[in-house]
């Protein structure tokens, strides 16, 4: 289902439990830092607040996602609405160990993406 599609279903639907395992994708953007091995990736969610329009959210979060793969050491960004959760997802991968960006630290002991450059770049919908 595209993103769109899921947004004019919940404006009429108000909030289902879709039985989904992965997120609607929405944006992925390359960092400065795009051809750099990653060091650390960071997760943060952030709830959808009942009531707001998933239009309004999901336009925001990619708004974010370009300010975030901006910063210095960004290899890439990505965010995701997982309808499951009700929750913006935003991924980033940084070049160094100490990113500006909030959200659970990880390091990235390997990053594997075997047919990467074939993915589509940019918005998802």
């Amino acid at each position: 289902m595209d993103p769109g599609e899921f947004a004019s279903a919940v404006d009429v639907l108000q909030r289902p439990e879709p039985d989904l395992t992965s997120a609607v994708a929405l944006d992925d953007v390359d960092g400065g830092a795009a051809g750099a091995t990653p060091e650390v990736a960071v997760r943060r969610r952030v709830s959808i607040p009942e009531g707001v329009p998933l239009a309004e959210v999901t336009e925001e979060a990619m708004r974010v996602t370009g300010r975030l793969a901006s910063l210095d050491g960004v290899v890439g960004a990505a965010v995701a609405v997982d309808p499951r959760h009700w929750e913006v997802v935003h991924f980033s991968l940084w070049a160094h160990d100490s990113p500006k960006a909030a959200g659970e630290v990880y390091r990235v002991l390997h990053l594997s993406a075997p047919e990467r450059d074939g993915l589509r770049r940019g918005r998802q919908w």
